[in-house]
């Protein structure tokens, strides 16, 4: 029984500090925790919104929480790579009354990109791109949505490290 105890631990243990599935590897600047302290540019959409990024399933999935505002809002992300499809995809879900299937193209300036297509709602966006990268230890954003069958104008945002920040989340 102990041996049983000492091989479910190694293999367990081996598993959560396995190397990412290659394919996932474009995501490893991303991985951390971040906090945005106000929206746009200008500071004139005021939020906190905590994500954290990590590996999961041995390296096979990426997971991203979030939590904005202490938890007014929240939503998580599971990434993984798609063999049929070729191609890294996700679905987001969150407090809301939405959720987005969404693809991820890694760029060759270490950036990627993030095609969203909103499901479960008759009303808002029904569509987003974004973009991601890590420079200078700040994560930079940007994003627009399409409503209405047009693209409105991008946001920008900036993430900084925070590795003790807090996540909240409501029930």
């Amino acid at each position: 029984m102990r041996y049983l105890a000492v091989l479910l631990v190694a293999i367990l243990s081996f598993g959560a500090h396995a190397d990412p599935l290659e394919q996932l590897k474009p995501l490893a600047p991303f991985i951390g925790i971040w906090t945005a302290a106000s929206g746009t540019a200008d500071s004139s959409d005021k939020f906190e919104d905590v994500a954290k990024w990590a590996w999961a399933f041995g390296g096979k999935v990426v997971r991203i929480t979030h939590s904005v505002n202490k938890g007014a809002y929240a939503g998580e992300s599971l990434i993984h790579w798609d063999d049929v499809e070729e191609k890294i995809i996700y679905r987001y879900v969150n407090t809301s009354t939405f959720y987005t299937d969404s693809t991820i193209t890694p760029q060759s300036d270490g950036s990627i990109q993030v095609h969203e297509f909103v499901r479960g709602s008759n009303t808002g966006p029904t569509e987003s791109l974004s973009g991601y990268k890590v420079e200078n230890d700040i994560l930079v954003t940007w994003s627009k949505f399409k409503t209405d069958g047009k693209w409105g104008e991008r946001s920008d945002f900036a993430y900084s490290r925070t590795p003790k920040a807090d996540m909240v989340f409501k029930d």
